[in-house]
């Protein structure tokens, strides 16, 4: 969280290559090099999680997470591929517990508001007073006592004075209280009104994240809790089960567009289908373009399915009409048809294959973790899926026609 603790460096490189050389040099090197001091180095990336794993142990009592924590851990820190293991507590932080004499406290006309606010004032960020608005800009009134000295000590608390509702009159804090040191949480969190603490790691430079958080779920699946507490994973992993139910939804709703689009295009419901089936054959390809060129499956990968979809269907269309004009304009068998619409189509759709296949290289080349997945999808997908339109499709075509030629045949031998 950002304070007076915290510094946060951006270093602009000249490329991708010159930005992983730095943190391959850097990273591991100077992480814990600085005493009271601890460096993160970390690559920008696509990602909306704060943190790539994320463990959250919820419950009342807070002694039980906090043991859960340390158990969580002691667990992380012996696995090779994690780094930078915390919770989001924090280091407990020093303060003071003023304990407050009510009797001497009620003769000088001190109660525990006036002392609150006092202290609030003078070693807090201030009491505000009131909100001034500067169009739609809330500008907040604050009262701050001003301090000379950034070195306080637990005998300026005592010393400092408090006012009373006699006016006029000030007591010192000492005379109406005790002043005790004392040690708070740096952080307390709650989600739905529960006390919850997060234990957060980073992943090795080169691991793949969700690999290793389901080799972290096998081994806490046999981890016994404290009554009363439950355990929950956020992350990337949290970011992925909330995005993909929206993908799916979206894909679901371009697939159902495309097969109505068919439809109306060819009025035959079996040639829709078969046409919608010849999205299955893009599959194999955008997965051997992930497998070999080493990127991750992600949210831009999907996006390059819907686009790889859209390439597909369209050399469909282009052999399928072909192969319908044939056999229905010109009297040709299902066979026939679908062989020359195989012959006299292969040229359009390797051009147009070829055509969006290279256009997407730029994305390939920037090893970018954005665009590279897209890019490794379309491009092999396109070319390995134009080889199955050319062969398997007028297969197809004549297996699912053939009946039609069969028909045709003992219509004109009745002739």
């Amino acid at each position: 969280m950002p304070g007076e603790n915290y510094a946060q460096f951006i270093v602009n490189t000249i490329s991708s290559k010159a930005t992983e050389e730095m943190l391959d040099a850097y990273s591991d090197a100077y992480t814990n090099y600085f005493p009271n001091a601890t460096l993160r180095f970390k690559q920008l990336d696509y990602s909306e999680a704060m943190v790539p794993i994320e463990i959250r142990i919820s419950g009342n009592d807070l002694e039980k997470l906090k043991e859960s924590a340390d158990t969580l851990m002691g667990i992380l820190r012996k696995a090779d591929n994690l780094k930078f293991v915390r919770t989001n507590f924090e280091d407990q932080l020093p303060g003071a517990y003023i304990r407050l004499n009510n009797d001497e406290a009620n003769r000088l006309g001190v109660n525990k508001t006036m002392v609150s606010l006092n202290m609030a004032a003078s070693y807090g960020n201030g009491v505000q007073l009131t909100t001034l608005w500067d169009n739609d800009y809330p500008l907040k009134v604050m009262l701050k006592q001003e301090r000379y000295g950034s070195d306080e000590k637990m005998v300026d608390i005592e010393n400092e004075y408090v006012s009373s509702v006699i006016p006029g009159v000030s007591v010192p804090l000492h005379q109406i209280a005790t002043v005790e040191p004392d040690w708070t949480d740096g952080q307390i969190v709650r989600r739905n009104g529960i006390r919850s603490l997060s234990v957060y790691a980073d992943v090795k430079r080169g691991v793949n994240t969700t690999a290793i958080t389901s080799e972290i779920q096998k081994e806490l699946a046999q981890l016994d809790l404290p009554e009363g507490v439950t355990l929950t994973y956020g992350g990337e992993l949290e970011t992925d089960a909330e995005s993909l139910p929206q993908i799916v939804g979206g894909l679901s709703i371009a697939v159902f567009i495309i097969f109505f689009i068919l439809v109306f295009h060819y009025k035959k419901i079996n040639l829709s289908l078969l046409t919608m089936a010849s999205i299955l054959l893009c599959m194999l390809g955008a997965a051997l373009g992930i497998l070999i060129m080493g990127v991750d499956f992600g949210v831009t990968s999907i996006l390059g399915i819907v686009s790889l979809m859209g390439i597909v269907v369209r050399n469909g269309i282009i052999m399928f009409d072909y192969a319908e004009q044939l056999r229905l304009k010109h009297g040709l068998t299902a066979r026939e048809a679908a062989f020359l619409s195989g012959k006299r189509r292969m040229r359009p759709i390797f051009l147009t294959s070829a055509a969006a296949s290279m256009g997407v290289v730029p994305m390939i080349l920037s090893k970018s973790p954005l665009w590279a997945p897209m890019g490794s999808v379309i491009f092999f997908g396109t070319l390995i899926t134009m080889v199955f339109l050319v062969t398997i499709l007028p297969v197809s075509y004549w297996l699912l026609f053939r009946k039609c030629d069969k028909v045709k045949t003992v219509n004109m031998e009745s002739i």
